[in-house]
């Protein structure tokens, strides 16, 4: 099985692949960590990547900032699927497997989805509000 990180920058030339070749993958700050992040959310051993024969799964080690995948805290460990968002402090990953040989096929362009806003807020559609802006709180009561 092959496995990488893919991590994503603000312009496609951004764009970082990370292969991962060995059968554990130490992510922090550490001198010994197999992918080193200077930022200082991220521990000195922050998790790990362990590639088994039909998984793989993510270790955290303790971080004080947390690791997250598809935004949820791992407290422990998960298995990763093709696809989930690994999220380390500031810095976001897409993990990527493949059991075909042979070189990578291109990473897919990053999409962006507009969604609605709810009439009233004084925001146009597909417009972030700004700091001083919030959502409208759902005054709805739940079925």
């Amino acid at each position: 099985m092959k496995v990488r990180l893919i991590e994503r920058g603000e312009t496609p030339e951004q764009m970082r692949e990370i292969p991962i070749t060995d059968t554990e993958f130490l992510i922090g700050r550490g001198a010994d960590c197999d992918l080193r992040l200077w930022v200082s959310s991220i521990s000195r051993h922050h998790c790990l990547i362990r590639i088994e024969k039909d998984a793989v799964v993510l270790t955290d080690l303790g971080s004080a900032n947390g690791t997250f995948v598809n935004g949820n805290r791992v407290r422990s460990q998960t298995a990763l699927q093709s696809g989930d968002w690994i999220s380390l402090g500031t810095r976001n990953f897409v993990l990527e497997t493949s059991d075909h040989e042979g070189p990578w096929p291109s990473a897919p362009a990053p999409t962006t989805v507009k969604l609605p806003f709810a009439t009233g807020t004084g925001l146009q559609q597909g417009e972030p509000p700004g700091p001083a802006q919030k959502f409208p709180q759902n005054t709805n009561p739940a079925p």
